[in-house]
């Protein structure tokens, strides 16, 4: 019998049919999903599984000074590193936590919770270890095969060579980047570019063949060539100093040296500063008072302090902190009126020693109590009259004033290249009446910085232009290649050469004449100077003042301007032609030789000329007296021997040409033998001072401008110390009368 055909099998192959043609769209849907969609994300995971990715460092660039004198450099450091997913067993891991612990002197607890993270490859144990322990982990790597257990990733440390110098202008580097100074200014263009080795693995760990690595190059950062020269930058921080201790200020003191022509800085400093290669320690000064605080340590007011501190002294006090620059302003004043033509040097004047200004409830003093009586305008600037320049503000107006402000860059910032430049505080046009006009003519009630108030004197200094003050000269590649360069491009010519012509002859006469700058006198040089004092007005207080000086030499073809601040002198005499002046004419008398300017001796000069002493020690008394008459120096014969066994002066000494004498011992006789009592000089003149100590058989060392209302206000060695004759007495000399 025919067997019975199910009608209802056609239908289940069909359902079946259906399922299996879903399950395989399905299939092709998720191949879809994970071969293209996902394709990405997998090849990556592939990636990451098979490959380890090396950073290559790329070095930040290295900053010079104008003599290619590297500032700022680097030094090879390593990161130490543990891969805990290469870790297999316990034992191993026991022994790398211990000897790196031990080698690298870290916590043992510390590496085993970071070989526990067995899913990552690197994690950190130590940065920047030196040479020495990079050698110790290394034979430990290799005495114990762990390789692939331990690395070492070299990178580089930021190094300044010179420690302190320029520290405040340099900056220096954190964590990410510069934090300040040109290092924080040219952040991006210091930065390099890392690099990257890609070095493929197989599933054993170890190196596939090479053509499965890759190596991207690094880019180094470009190199900053700066306008500061290590040697005037040098010299200027020694004087800085120097004025910091004799004048002890509450608020540090700062200086700049400048081309007058092109704005370069050639020195910035401030004082105290820091170390560059230790900038989270404070100075002895800040240190000190951080102690005498009274906060314990660690508490949150002595952390407050401290970091108050620091911030204090990572400023760079030329550019972020501001002032009001009291006569040194008045240069400027007589610019303005002798521009439009309201006066001139002959004009005269008379000071009573104040001056009623209308809108003011009393006079305006001058500084010289009986005023300075009847003075030409050249006399009333030389000698720092304020009622003089009150009186010449008047001729020119509210108007023109206000207009001459803005011209000589006073209410603008001067753009210099360094962070943090502080804007000035002025009165508005419409809040600036007689009163205001009176005392900004004498530099007071406004504040700017002290790179704007030398920018102004430049511009006087160089027949007229504003000048952009700038610390960057070029940007090279490590191949020498120019990337960028500073355009020396004048801002605006504010005033006519002929009128600075005529303030620089007059300034220089005041410094080599009777006028208030007499301290910033050095002879063989020609130097134009006004010095200045202002009170602290915000401080309420009025023996708080700022004393300051700026000067620019060769007067009759200026190269260099110098300006030393003082904030807040605590010494008996506060004048800035006392605290400042003094060690501006340092500065000028040791810079102008290394810029290549030669000294011209005048007449009065000439009892000043120094000469280098000889070493004549071993000698023939006969071919000594013929060497010293060549040189046309005095010498006096002690004993009766034919050879010289000591000399004073020591070789290298600076001895007057005039009064100089070199003391030549001989046979038995020594300085021992020949004592003399130092006499007590201070206080006199240094004229009489001079004259005295020759007589008694010393020679002279001068530090200070001589001139004839000098006096002694220091000498070395001590009165009543018994030295050799012809030991040199140095006597520091200070004008002290026509001071501002």
């Amino acid at each position: 019998m025919q067997a019975k055909i199910n009608k209802r099998l056609p239908e289940r192959s069909l359902i079946v049919l259906i399922i299996f043609m879903v399950l395989f769209a399905l299939l092709i849907i998720r191949l879809f999903y994970l071969q293209v969609i996902k394709y990405d994300d997998y090849q990556a995971k592939v990636i990451s599984d098979v490959q380890r990715e090396t950073t290559v460092n790329a070095e930040r660039g290295v900053i010079y000074d104008s003599n290619m004198v590297a500032l700022a450099t680097n030094t090879t450091t390593w990161r130490v590193f543990i891969s805990p997913r290469d870790i297999k067993e316990q034992s191993q891991e026991n022994l790398i936590a211990s000897e790196l612990a031990r080698i690298l002197d870290v916590d043992e607890k510390m590496i085993h919770e970071r070989a526990a993270r067995t899913n990552r490859a690197d994690e950190i144990i130590k940065k920047n270890i030196d040479e020495e322990t990079y050698d110790l982990v290394m034979d430990f790597i290799e005495k114990n095969n762990l390789y692939n257990q331990i690395h070492l990733e070299a990178s580089t440390k930021r190094y300044y060579p010179y420690g302190s110098l320029a520290a405040n202008v340099l900056g220096f580097v954190g964590t990410d980047g510069g934090l300040i100074g040109l290092e924080y200014q040219y952040d991006d263009q210091l930065t390099g570019v890392e690099g990257k080795y890609i070095t493929a693995k197989d599933a054993g760990g170890k190196n596939m063949p090479f053509k499965y690595d890759s190596y991207i190059e690094a880019e180094n950062g470009g190199n900053l060539v700066t306008t500061l020269n290590t040697k005037v930058q040098a010299v200027l921080e020694e004087q800085l100093k120097a004025t910091y201790n004799d004048s002890d200020p509450l608020s540090r003191v700062c200086g700049i040296v400048m081309d007058t022509e092109t704005g370069a800085v050639l020195g910035m400093a401030t004082y105290p500063t820091m170390d560059l290669n230790d900038p989270f320690t404070l100075d002895e000064d800040s240190q000190k008072k951080l102690e005498e605080s009274g906060f314990a340590e660690g508490s949150e007011d002595y952390e407050k302090l401290y970091w108050t501190l620091i911030n204090e002294m990572w400023k760079n006090k030329a550019v972020s902190e501001l002032y009001e620059p009291g006569s040194t302003f008045k240069v400027i004043t007589i610019a303005e009126a002798l521009e439009e033509g309201v006066t001139n040097f002959s004009e005269r004047y008379y000071c009573s020693g104040e001056l009623k200004i209308e809108g003011y409830a009393r006079p305006i003093p001058c500084h010289k109590v009986g005023g300075h009586g009847s003075v030409s305008l050249a006399e009333g600037l030389q000698q720092s009259c304020n009622p003089t320049l009150m009186e010449v503000a008047a001729k020119l107006g509210r108007q023109t004033f206000y207009d001459y402000f803005y011209r000589f860059g006073y209410a603008e910032r001067t753009g210099i290249d360094l962070p943090g430049e502080e804007r000035p505080i002025f009165s508005t046009f419409n809040n600036f009446h007689q009163v205001e006009l009176a005392v900004y003519s004498f530099g007071q009630t406004f504040k700017v910085t002290p790179v704007q108030q030398i920018r102004a004197i430049c511009s006087i200094a160089n027949g007229g232009y504003l000048v952009t003050p700038h610390l960057v000269d070029r940007i090279i590649d490590d191949d020498g290649n120019v990337l960028w360069s500073f355009e020396n491009e004048k801002v605006r010519q504010v005033v006519s050469s002929d009128v600075c012509a005529e303030i620089s002859d007059v300034l220089e006469k005041g410094v080599a004449g009777n006028g208030g700058a007499k301290n910033t006198y050095v002879p063989g040089y020609k130097i134009a100077a006004k010095t200045g004092t202002s009170q602290k007005r915000d401080i309420l207080d009025e023996d708080y003042v700022v004393g300051s000086t700026v000067a620019y030499a060769p007067s009759d073809n200026p190269k260099v301007a110098c300006l030393i601040m003082v904030d807040t002198p605590t010494c008996q005499n506060q004048y800035g032609s006392v605290v400042a002046a003094p060690y501006v004419a340092k500065v000028m008398e040791e810079v102008l030789p290394l810029l290549g300017v030669e000294r011209h001796y005048s007449e009065k000069d000439i009892g000043l000329i120094t000469t280098a002493v000889s070493n004549y020690t071993g000698k023939s008394i006969d071919v000594v007296k013929e060497a010293l008459d060549e040189k046309k120096l005095s010498y006096e014969i002690i004993g009766d021997g034919e050879t010289v066994v000591t000399q004073l002066p020591a070789p290298g000494s600076s001895l007057m040409l005039k009064t100089g004498k070199v003391v030549l011992y001989t046979a038995k006789e020594t300085p021992e033998n020949n004592l003399v009592t130092v006499p007590d000089l201070i206080g006199s003149k240094a004229e009489s001072a001079n004259s005295r100590l020759v007589s008694e058989g010393f020679n002279v060392g001068i530090s200070g401008s001589f001139s004839d209302s000098a006096v002694v206000t220091a000498q070395s060695p001590a009165a009543g110390e018994a030295v050799p004759k012809g030991t040199i007495i140095t006597i520091t000399v200070r004008s002290m009368n026509g001071t501002e």
